[in-house]
């Protein structure tokens, strides 16, 4: 009897365990902790912001030539010689295997003090690089909150159509049971029973590709935010679009916050600060050079037996350009004409962004209008199915006429949530070209 106790408490726990795994692996899921977990693990994201890591590391005076380099240098020599010498003193030296050994070593310092100006203009170039690398990993941010928020939305659409559809195939098997029952007492006709079976078989096969793309929408939103893409989760939230927004203000917004527009007025900046490097080659140059040697020298047999030379030395060397094929003036309007291209580039990026805003206003406007709409008809439609499915019970309207009203409901339930999710992504994409959504 204890035995049996024992097992019955092993099986609770568990039971309690089994339902405790099964509830910690579909947690449900907000848009905020979607989008936290998107920006700290989308692999994308982590790429740009490596981008981005590599321009701060760039960005230096010593990348830009201000500082000087240093070496060291160190030779060590041996080598054995025949030797035969013979002096003016009448001196004869031979000599087989003799062994000579040389040793070198020395300091030098390059140090270009001044370069037409070229560092420094490097050094603004190198600056402007790693804004343009930190503008670029916002918009990317900006994109990713972008397609998690259409990820996220689109499954919540997809749930609330999977859940409004169920509710109408109860309606369709109410519908059924009605025509089955009116055609065994002979009160109604076949034909009656087998649309309502077509029409029930259709909608069941609406809903398993319902479920399918239910399926999907998560998967890829677990690959946005950088999750295992097997991973169950319930999303937790609404799709309810602000109604707030006017165009003034989200066109306001994005003339100063667009990251297409930032980026392109940044590599303006860039091609200025080139073309500065380039007039640089017009100016002198001057370069300090400075080196401490160190030489020694043992000879076993010969005239010089052993020396040794030490000590520092400098130079300066000034460098004027007088000619060079006209190269100098070649980059200079190849820089001009790069430079007026980036001027069309902001100005057709400012146009864009103003097209794109008024046709994105014009769907949100267009979006919530027809949600409104949308909604009050559905509560009609809801009503009027009521309705006709007790008339159809009573005899009143044919099976045809309560089939039709049944559509109906499905086809305006669908506009509904699609004018709603319409609205919700035109609102997203005005705070996307904005740069609001990072």
């Amino acid at each position: 009897m204890y035995l049996n106790k024992r097992s019955v408490v092993f099986l609770l726990i568990a039971i309690v365990l089994s339902s405790s795994y099964s509830f910690a692996q579909t947690l449900p899921l907000t848009l905020e902790e979607a989008i936290r977990t998107g920006i700290e693990n989308n692999f994308q994201v982590q790429v740009v912001k490596n981008d981005q890591k590599s321009n701060v590391i760039l960005n230096n005076w010593g990348t830009a030539g201000l500082w000087p380099s240093i070496s060291i240098n160190a030779v060590k020599g041996i080598a054995s010689n025949s030797l035969e010498q013979k002096l003016a003193n009448g001196t004869l030296i031979e000599r087989d295997g003799a062994i000579l050994r040389n040793t070198n070593a020395g300091l030098t310092v390059n140090w270009r003090i001044f370069d037409g100006m070229r560092m420094f203009a490097t050094k603004k170039r190198l600056e402007e690089l790693e804004r343009n690398g930190e503008l670029n990993f916002r918009r990317q941010i900006n994109t990713t909150v972008f397609d998690i928020i259409g990820n996220f939305h689109l499954i919540l659409q997809l749930e609330q159509q999977r859940s409004a559809l169920q509710q109408s195939i109860s309606f369709f098997e109410e519908r059924k049971k009605i025509a089955e029952d009116r055609f065994r007492i002979g009160t109604g006709a076949k034909t009656d029973v087998l649309q309502a079976q077509t029409d029930l078989n259709l909608q069941q096969v609406n809903l398993f590709n319902l479920e399918n793309n239910i399926k999907q929408a998560h998967t890829n939103l677990n690959h946005l935010i950088g999750r295992d893409p097997a991973k169950e989760f319930t999303v937790k939230g609404s799709v309810a679009p602000d109604s707030s927004l006017t165009f003034s203000s989200i066109k306001e917004k994005a003339l100063i916050g667009n990251f297409d527009l930032l980026l392109a007025q940044s590599q303006l900046s860039i091609l200025f600060q080139n073309k500065r490097e380039i007039l640089s080659q017009r100016l002198p140059t001057i370069t300090l050079n400075g080196n401490f040697n160190f030489s020694q020298n043992k000879n076993d047999a010969g005239f010089t037996l052993f020396s040794r030379n030490s000590g520092p030395n400098a130079n300066i060397g000034i460098a004027i350009p007088l000619f060079n094929g006209g190269n100098i003036v070649r980059q200079q309007q190849v820089a001009d004409v790069a430079i007026q291209s980036q001027q069309i580039t902001i100005e057709r990026l400012q146009n864009q962004l103003h097209r794109d805003l008024l046709n994105s206003y014009a769907t949100y406007q267009n979006a919530l209008q027809l949600a409104k709409l949308e909604k009050q008809t559905l509560e009609l439609i809801q009503e009027n199915n009521q309705i006709a499915t007790e008339r159809f019970k009573k005899l009143a309207i044919t099976s045809l006429e309560l089939r039709q009203i049944q559509l109906d409901l499905i086809n305006s339930q669908t506009r509904y949530f699609n004018a709603l999710f319409t609205a919700k992504m035109a609102e997203a994409e005005m705070k996307l070209l904005a740069g609001q959504l990072q």
